[in-house]
């Protein structure tokens, strides 16, 4: 006689095996659990339970064996046999119909879904059933004749139905979780593209974000600024290092509006310099010009905030500016702290300028100055020695020309400065 609460159950895999079982066990189940078919078997025999749950893929005798057995036995034929199988093609089903088995539940599943299989046969189990004919059913080319009863079939139907349910239910969980991840992928893309961009020119953040890397390239002709805090030694020794760090952000924030105002791209600052460049990473033909405007700007905000800072008694300082015009190379170097930088004698020599110029003045080169000659005043200074160099032609920058000038100062371009600007870069 049957236990109507005891339960057989055969799995080789020690996780799924202890899953179901405590599954079961919440559901008031007696459960003995074997890892073989045989051992499976055993507790058939011993036990009479009210049902066998069984994988297929077990050693020693497979699940399809075990459910042979249990059906050739006139004493434990009646016992339903529910598979569980990762072999969900259709001769896998057929297969296991043939054998004997009352129903199936593909792999992988949740452990509801079982329990609802059980509840189902459980409840059915007691209701008479009639044998028909052998059915003959064409599959693969081939007839097979199933010898199954009516209870079986619709046991085989809802099955396949249950499982296309569960099936369909867990990839919508899937699609919700993929499209939840995508979600946050595409969140955190934009992030770090965000990021890419304050730290990079465009271009080359793109590429970094496209590809990782960034070829190095190289131009033929920019201009390179430095600019320096004068005395920022001797001051700095007279603040407090928080009061020191706050006035350099507040400087460089200012810095950095006006180097993207005229189409420059900062590089970097080391201690109190301030490093920029014209024409990179895009080739311009305005690059001397833009450095020029933003040297000018420099010069005059920093003379605005010593004023500012005066009136309050608090110290200032003065700045030294250089601009160099020449060839260089651009690119990105590192592994983990990406630096997009420029190389070259050009650099060096922008450099050189700032260190030769004088405090609240613009240093330029020859090369820049004659390049900056239509638009702007510059005052020559003759030939200066300069480490590694020698003698070279320099020029202090003074202004825009009067007829090029909006104000006074001859800091900002007028109508007509940007006519002439604007043909330059649509050459």
């Amino acid at each position: 006689m049957h236990d109507p609460r005891t339960i057989v159950m055969a799995e080789d895999s020690r996780t799924q095996g202890l899953v179901l079982k405590k599954a079961l066990e919440s559901r008031g189940y007696v459960v003995h659990w074997g890892q073989t078919g045989a051992a499976a078997l055993e507790f058939v025999r011993r036990h009479r339970p009210a049902l066998v749950v069984s994988d297929v893929e077990m050693p020693e005798m497979d699940g399809r064996e075990l459910c042979r057995t249990i059906k050739a036995d006139a004493d434990l034929r009646a016992t339903p046999v529910l598979m569980l199988t990762s072999l969900s093609r259709t001769s896998d089903i057929l297969a296991g119909l043939q054998d004997g088995a009352d129903a199936y539940v593909t792999k992988p599943y949740d452990p509801p879904q079982v329990l609802d299989r059980i509840d189902h046969l459980l409840a059915h189990a007691a209701e008479p059933d009639l044998a028909g004919q052998r059915l003959a059913l064409q599959y693969g080319g081939e007839t097979m004749h199933l010898d199954v009863t009516c209870r079986q079939l619709l046991n085989l139907l809802l099955s396949t139905y249950e499982n296309v349910i569960w099936q369909n239910d867990r990839l919508a969980e899937m699609r919700d979780r993929l499209q939840e991840t995508g979600k946050q992928l595409e969140g955190s893309l934009a992030r770090t593209r965000d990021l890419l961009h304050r730290v990079f020119p465009g271009e080359i953040a793109d590429e970094l974000a496209e590809h990782g890397r960034s070829e190095p390239r190289h131009f033929d002709s920019a201009t390179v600024l430095f600019s320096d805090f004068v005395g920022f030694t001797k001051v700095a020794e007279t603040m407090q290092p928080r009061d020191l760090i706050d006035d350099l952000d507040d400087y460089f924030r200012r810095f950095d509006a006006l180097t993207a105002g005229c189409s420059m791209e900062k590089l970097k600052t080391i201690g109190d310099a301030y490093m920029a460049a014209g024409g990179v990473p895009r080739p311009t033909a305005t690059h001397a010009i833009d450095s020029a405007v933003l040297a000018l700007k420099l010069r005059c905000c920093v003379a605005d905030v010593a004023r500012e800072r005066g009136e309050r008694g608090l110290p200032s300082f003065a700045i030294r500016i250089g601009l160099h015009t020449g060839p260089l190379v651009a690119g990105v170097i590192g592994a983990r702290r990406f630096t997009y930088d420029v190389w070259g004698d050009t650099v060096n020599t922008a450099s050189r300028m700032e260190t030769a110029s004088e405090p609240g003045r613009i240093n330029v080169s020859g090369d820049t100055q004659r390049l900056l000659e239509p638009w702007f005043v510059c005052t020559p200074r003759g030939r200066i020695d300069i480490k590694n160099r020698g003698a070279m032609e320099m020029f202090f920058l003074e202004r825009l020309r009067p007829e090029f000038s909006a104000d006074a100062d001859g800091t900002v371009g007028n109508d007509r400065f940007a006519a002439d600007h604007e043909a330059l870069c649509r050459r």
